[in-house]
């Protein structure tokens, strides 16, 4: 896992040549209203990001679906993206089959398995990523995939390349300095239950340091946003609480009313809890700002396994699950 976050940097860098080749048949000869993108655990944020990052210039509402089927509004003029890193994710080869029963043509992206198969079998448009990691560590390979296919549909312009290479070279700068804060901060994390918390539309960054937290540091972890926090979520902080700790991810164009929100809140939670900490990313645009988060997180994670004598890589009880669910007919 070392070696995979070391090399995360150069990861996004190939995934750009990987989308600059790939071709696409299918047209909309009606247009396109809506994109839905199907995935799973690391390969599911991937379209997290996506909408973020383009939730302020794309035309058309995003979804992420992590479900076995697919919703019911979607039709002749939806972009269904399928994404499993493996291929073999059996909500994301269920939600394949609802679309190909639907006549509909979505794009897989994946390593291989049988979503390849059934990408070939259908004559979908596949876009071939590298295989053989685990998939929350190729976040990029995935990721990026998903802008060349908005590009290709004229759904969005290729100013992004441009944001993922700022992205690149910023975490390449800052890496050691990254490595070197985050061990700390795992030192002060460990053996807590970790509450993650940002912006609203930094949500995708708290997420995925949820699910890192859970599969590399192998330990428990929940997350939410602002302001919804301020509805419901901050009542809970009655009594001191030892084994919690609170993360704040912080950015420097948070909503303004979500600063002050996000100040009131982490004061009040001092006063019951003495492990409150926050991460300001780095990074002078959305790109860059996201990057940086989740690299800090995943060296945050990293450490957190490694503090802990455990193999940030093991996942023994999901590969038992999926064995599990494999021999239950569907």
């Amino acid at each position: 896992m070392l070696e995979l976050i070391q090399k995360f940097p150069e990861q996004v860098s190939e995934a750009l040549e990987i989308g600059k080749k790939a071709s696409f048949n299918t047209t909309y000869n009606s247009g396109i209203s809506n994109i839905v993108i199907c995935g799973m655990g690391g390969s599911g944020i991937g379209g997290n990001l996506f909408g973020e990052l383009l939730r302020d210039s794309l035309s058309v509402p995003v979804s992420v679906n992590r479900a076995y089927q697919l919703p019911a509004f979607v039709g002749e003029k939806t972009l269904v993206v399928l994404s499993s890193y493996s291929g073999n994710t059996e909500e994301t080869l269920s939600a394949a089959k609802a679309a190909l029963e639907k006549g509909l043509k979505p794009v897989c992206v994946t390593s291989g398995g049988k979503l390849e198969e059934l990408a070939k079998a259908n004559n979908l448009d596949l876009i071939k990523i590298p295989g053989g990691m685990p998939p929350r560590a190729c976040l990029g390979y995935s990721t990026v995939q998903l802008f060349f296919i908005a590009k290709h549909y004229g759904l969005t312009n290729d100013s992004f390349i441009a944001g993922f290479e700022s992205a690149i070279k910023l975490m390449k700068e800052q890496q050691a300095d990254i490595d070197a804060k985050s061990k700390v901060l795992a030192e002060q994390l460990l053996n807590k239950v970790v509450i993650a918390y940002a912006d609203e539309k930094y949500e995708s960054i708290a997420l995925r340091f949820k699910q890192q937290v859970n599969e590399n540091g192998k330990a428990e972890c929940w997350y939410n946003v602002f302001p919804e926090i301020n509805h419901n979520e901050l009542v809970g902080w009655r009594e001191p609480a030892q084994n919690l700790a609170v993360l704040a991810w912080r950015f420097d164009d948070e909503n303004v009313r979500n600063t002050h929100r996000i100040k009131f809140t982490l004061d009040e939670i001092k006063k019951k809890l003495p492990n409150v900490y926050e991460v300001k990313a780095g990074g002078s645009n959305a790109f860059e700002k996201r990057f940086y988060a989740i690299h800090f997180g995943d060296w945050l994670t990293y450490h957190l396994a490694i503090l802990g004598g455990y193999d940030p890589i093991e996942i023994d009880v999901l590969i038992k699950l999926k064995e599990h669910m494999a021999s239950i007919p569907m």
